[in-house]
């Protein structure tokens, strides 16, 4: 927004600016959905894990974990990382039974 407010009193800088921005917006554009597409042009991930699991997921891993299942093959399985397996038992208050 600020190069077209600087580009304003100088139309052979807006005629330059313009061409720029319809050629790269031809470049980037891709054949899939561009509604899914972030500007840059990636397909954003999930990366919240409220996003990449269920509350179904969630109380599975509990029961998992409680059941002995070691806590890097419930990352592997659910795939998280170790540190939000341990963020979930957390945040649930789940320990092991001694």
């Amino acid at each position: 927004m600020e190069l077209v407010r600087r580009y304003c009193n100088r139309p052979d800088l807006q005629e330059r600016l313009a061409a720029v921005r319809s050629r790269d917006s031809q470049r980037r554009r891709p054949e899939s959905d561009s509604d899914t597409l972030t500007v840059g042009g990636r397909v954003p991930d999930a990366w919240r894990v409220r996003d990449r699991l269920t509350e179904a997921d969630v109380q599975s891993l509990i029961s998992e974990f409680l059941t002995g299942t070691p806590k890097r093959v419930l990352a592997e399985r659910y795939v998280v990382s170790f540190s939000t397996v341990k963020r979930i038992l957390r945040k649930q208050g789940v320990r092991r039974p001694n």
